[in-house]
């Protein structure tokens, strides 16, 4: 399967190098979006999607690239770091994003908003008060 788009010099090279990520997906049959985390005009890590070659939910580009830039900076806190990514990011690539302290996020194209991705219902279980004492104990015992 072959799909068509131009990579060319009046493209940021920060997203140019997101789209040649990208094409990568298309061999294993991957949705193609692809992902590259630059800090301080440096280029730290790249991905792309991964989710059918590897059989995994989570293996979209832009969790691949979270995890290629911490391990490369040995450090969750990527809070100097942009983001390139040829489609906007899901809930749960944001959600990752925000934990990492990545500081912006450029796409090129916007996610279509009637995706299929559905919320499952939410509700709180027990343990409320245990669950609050072993995070109180854990951040109190952190701070010694």
């Amino acid at each position: 399967m072959c799909v068509p788009f131009i990579i060319g010099d009046n493209m940021n090279k920060y997203m140019d190098l997101a789209f040649k990520e990208a094409k990568k997906s298309i061999k294993t049959d991957d949705v193609p979006v692809g992902a590259v985390i630059v800090e301080n005009g440096v280029v730290i890590a790249k991905a792309h999607n991964t989710k059918e070659k590897k059989h995994i939910v989570t293996r979209h580009a832009e969790i691949n690239v979270v995890e290629k830039a911490c391990k490369k900076k040995k450090n969750w806190y990527l809070n100097n770091c942009e983001l390139y990514v040829t489609l906007e990011p899901c809930k749960m690539c944001m959600g990752a994003i925000e934990q990492a302290r990545i500081k912006t996020v450029i796409y090129a194209a916007p996610r279509d908003k009637n995706d299929n991705l559905k919320s499952p219902p939410l509700k709180q279980g027990e343990g409320v008060e245990k669950s609050r004492e072993m995070l109180k104990s854990f951040f109190e015992n952190k701070r010694k």
